[in-house]
């Protein structure tokens, strides 16, 4: 059993690159990986483990479920999936509650879950650090067997995954936070986002590409981006609304830059 550390507080992009650059980036892409939540009292708890059941148990409502979607979805399939696992990230894609909780390799993209709703509370990013992914061993038994949580890469990518470079983490305890029953060489850590600065976040991040028609490349994504981009207006004068981050955001992205040059070869 573990707890989560706490890292940083994320008041800019410049205070979250500037930290990513010093120790995410410095590892090869997907060692660790990101997950925003937009209010920071939530748990690592995957949505097939929340709330109320009427079943015996959360297993049987987890396969309840499952079972019930996988005989009625192929009507609206054009292929069927190959397995449980490519099952299971087809349903979590469609919005059933399964195991799965949704990770990036992108902490901008975390960044903005993280800020984009509950204006009123903190929000938060998870980092975690998880070097092995699923062994072909582990993808050839059940989903519903594993014993332990494991990274895991489905091989059906949809355009959304592949805008939010997203993976899973499929979970072994269904109604317990991951960092609870963490694997032995997997660690995670916890971001703050304060809620005073989501909405300055919020437009950083539209400002370098990363807001709802980038990460959802759909109409519906285009129509809240749309939505959202009329609904404000740009800082009249940035100085006034972030201070002194201003200068120290301009200060660290030279830092960022060379930080980035030098560890492009060995991220990947």
């Amino acid at each position: 059993m573990t707890d989560v550390s706490s890292a940083i507080e994320i008041t800019s992009l410049g205070t979250l690159l500037g930290s990513a650059c010093d120790r995410y980036f410095s590892e090869p892409r997907g060692r660790w990986v990101f997950r925003g939540h937009a209010d920071a009292r939530h748990k690592l708890i995957p949505s097939v483990g929340r709330g109320i059941h009427f079943s015996k148990s959360r297993a049987r409502h987890e396969r309840s479920l499952f079972d019930i979607f996988q005989r009625e979805a192929v009507t609206f399939l054009p292929t069927r999936p190959r397995d449980d696992w490519e099952w299971l990230s087809l349903a979590q894609h469609h919005g059933l509650p399964t195991r799965l909780l949704d990770w990036t390799h992108n902490p901008l993209v975390a960044l903005f879950f993280a800020v984009q709703a509950a204006p009123g509370v903190d929000g938060s990013v998870f980092a975690l650090h998880a070097v092995t992914k699923a062994s072909e061993a582990v993808r050839q038994a059940s989903p519903f067997a594993i014993k332990r949580p494991v990274k895991y890469y489905p091989s059906s990518v949809t355009q959304r995954i592949r805008s939010q470079e997203g993976l899973f983490v499929a979970c072994s305890e269904l109604e317990l936070p991951l960092d609870k029953v963490l694997r032995s060489d997997w660690t995670i850590e916890q971001i703050r986002i304060p809620a005073a600065r989501k909405q300055f976040l919020v437009y950083e991040l539209f400002r370098v590409g990363v807001h709802a028609s980038a990460l959802f490349p759909d109409v519906d994504g285009l129509a809240a981006r749309i939505k959202w981009q009329h609904s404000v207006s740009p800082p009249s004068s940035t100085s006034e609304i972030v201070g002194d981050q201003l200068g120290s955001q301009v200060e660290i992205a030279p830092a960022i830059d060379n930080k980035l040059r030098s560890t492009s070869a060995s991220s990947g």
